[in-house]
């Protein structure tokens, strides 16, 4: 499998826009968010297990904007859905929408390309 298969869940072009067109700036700021969207995953899966959905909630929200500014479009979906079941207190649905933004940045981590030339 590569990136093709996946195309549905990214929206590169518009993270270029974003960047003003700079192919070199979004690859920083993917490597960046392969760093950071681990550790806030890391975090809100420890606050889903003592059950602080309030700063999970935080961290969820963080993680959608830093998914939609590269352009990882189905993380960032995921990670709004998660944000508001945190809000609402929904435990169980929380846990199993964490899941699903597990998976989609897996998807990113893997996908997003990592150098100039894979843009």
């Amino acid at each position: 499998m590569n990136f093709k298969d996946y195309a549905d869940r990214f929206e590169l072009d518009k993270a270029l826009e974003r960047f003003c067109g700079d192919k070199e700036l979004l690859c920083e700021a993917i490597a960046i968010y392969k760093e950071e969207a681990k550790k806030h995953l890391e975090k809100i899966e420890m606050l889903l297990q003592t059950g602080d959905l309030q700063k999970a909630s935080l961290h969820a929200h963080t993680l959608k904007g830093e998914s939609g500014t590269v352009g990882a479009a189905a993380a960032q979906f995921a990670s709004d859905k998660l944000e508001k079941a945190t809000k609402n207190n929904e435990l169980k649905n929380s846990q199993e929408l964490y899941e699903k933004v597990t998976e989609e940045a897996n998807l990113a981590f893997k996908f997003l390309p990592e150098t100039i030339e894979q843009i």
